[in-house]
């Protein structure tokens, strides 16, 4: 983070999970919050549904405190006046969060005074809730970062881009400006292969947002060059790829619902890059810029070797008996199957490397990556003795750029420590949005 800021830009942090959003803004450690006065935190939100003891939240708690903390269902928060007014008086300017990927589908508000509200339990339309309501409090959010998996730019498959629409169609009609990228991790130099969509947006009254219609605008009737503008192309450089499509939102998600269409071929309309701009969509193929890479790209074998074997547990080991139930998972496979509605179709998936190879960053995390069973998709390397094993919470925690042991606290799990980074963010992307959006809001 840049040094010598004086006021922090303050934040609320929605689905907060163990803090990776925070650690990427603030920094983990005390020297690193200490020495960067860029953002403050003052408001979090962490809860897990249908679980009795919420572990995230308490990681969370262990690792940054109580203060501003809750660990309730955010729906709740926003049915009392009392425990809404706790985030209005937080006056955050950013809010950020991993919201989680859901049917977006929106209806008429019951009283037709909010205009719209979203299909109940879906947690996108708690964060439209709380722009909206601290808009109508004189407290508009300045900026938004989100983060959520790749495959929102093309759901639901029976019209692929639909959901993403809605999205960018509530926030137009609350007077943002959006951009966003699909992001591979490994890419900008991290030791993962892990592809998220990252969505910035900016409020009207904002110089960010100012910035992204003089960009468009500049264009003069031609095209605009995508890769030049916005926070997000300034953190994550890229290069346009294939061709540049812009198309026209309807002026509600209420109509954005009933009129969008994906393309002929069945494809989403919306690429791997884009800027949205009161309803106008302008989006393309993207390419990471190698040389944005902030260090040399690590690989999952940098991870590995910083660990010592001698620590590792003896049940991360696999049993020599186990070895070709594990080989059997991680190989390809041909089948044929029968769908619910009584159609047959022929299943296939290729062969996985095993062990993982050492050269390369690791596959994504995902949130089954605990436990001793085989699995196609929990990551299996290599020892330099050639024994065969899993991987350790404290690499998954590097991979995602934890510190090692972050997650480490009494009655938590190995196996929950291994959900809570496949639930996780790569933390060093979000340092360098964070930075970026510094720089373009001095």
């Amino acid at each position: 983070m840049r040094q010598g800021v004086s006021t922090p830009l303050r934040v609320l942090e929605f689905f907060a999970g163990v803090g990776g959003f925070r650690g990427g803004l603030e920094g983990f450690s005390e020297t690193e919050r200490g020495g960067s006065n860029d953002f403050e935190v003052v408001w979090s939100n962490q809860y897990e549904p249908s679980t009795k003891r919420q572990h995230a939240s308490e990681v969370y708690v262990q690792r940054w405190g109580f203060k501003g903390h809750t660990n309730e269902d955010i729906n709740n928060v926003l049915a009392d006046p009392t425990k809404f007014e706790d985030i209005v008086n937080a006056q955050a300017s950013v809010l950020v969060g991993g919201f989680p990927c859901q049917d977006y589908s929106v209806a008429k508000s019951a009283n037709g005074a909010a205009g719209i509200e979203g299909k109940k339990g879906v947690l996108w339309w708690s964060i439209h809730e709380t722009l909206r309501r601290l808009a109508v409090a004189g407290q508009p959010i300045r900026h938004l970062i989100l983060e959520n998996v790749d495959r929102l730019i093309k759901s639901p498959t029976k019209n692929r881009g639909r959901d993403f629409a809605i999205i960018l169609s509530s926030l137009a009609q609350l007077g943002y400006a959006v951009e966003w990228r699909v992001v591979n991790a490994a890419d900008y130099g991290y030791p993962q292969r892990r592809r998220r969509i990252f969505i910035v947006a900016h409020h009207e009254n904002s110089d960010a947002y100012a910035k992204l219609v003089d960009g468009i605008n500049t264009a003069g009737g031609e095209t605009p060059d995508l890769s030049r503008l916005g926070v997000l192309s300034t953190a994550l450089p890229w290069t346009a790829t294939g061709q540049v499509s812009t198309f026209q939102l309807a002026c509600s998600p209420l109509e954005v619902q009933a009129e969008y269409a994906c393309q002929k071929n069945g494809s989403t309309r919306f690429q791997a890059a884009g800027v949205m701009v009161k309803g106008t969509v302008t989006t393309a193929g993207a390419k990471a810029v190698s040389s944005a890479n902030a260090s040399e790209p690590r690989m999952l074998g940098d991870v590995v070797r910083s660990t010592d074997i001698a620590t590792v547990p003896s049940q991360y080991f696999l049993p020599e008996e186990d070895v070709v139930k594990w080989q059997r998972h991680k190989g390809s496979k041909s089948a044929m199957r029968t769908s619910k509605s009584g159609h047959s179709y022929k299943y296939s998936e290729g062969a996985m490397p095993f062990p993982d190879p050492l050269d390369r960053p690791g596959r994504t995390i995902i949130t089954a990556e605990g436990g001793p069973s085989p699995s196609r998709f929990k990551h299996v390397v290599e020892s330099a003795d050639g024994r065969l094993r899993r991987l350790v919470p404290d690499e998954l925690e590097e991979m995602n750029g934890f510190p090692r042991g972050f997650t480490a606290i009494q009655g938590v799990s190995d196996t929950k420590r291994a959900f809570f980074m496949g639930n996780a963010l790569v933390v060093g992307l979000v340092e360098r949005i964070g930075c970026a959006l510094r720089t373009a809001c001095p």
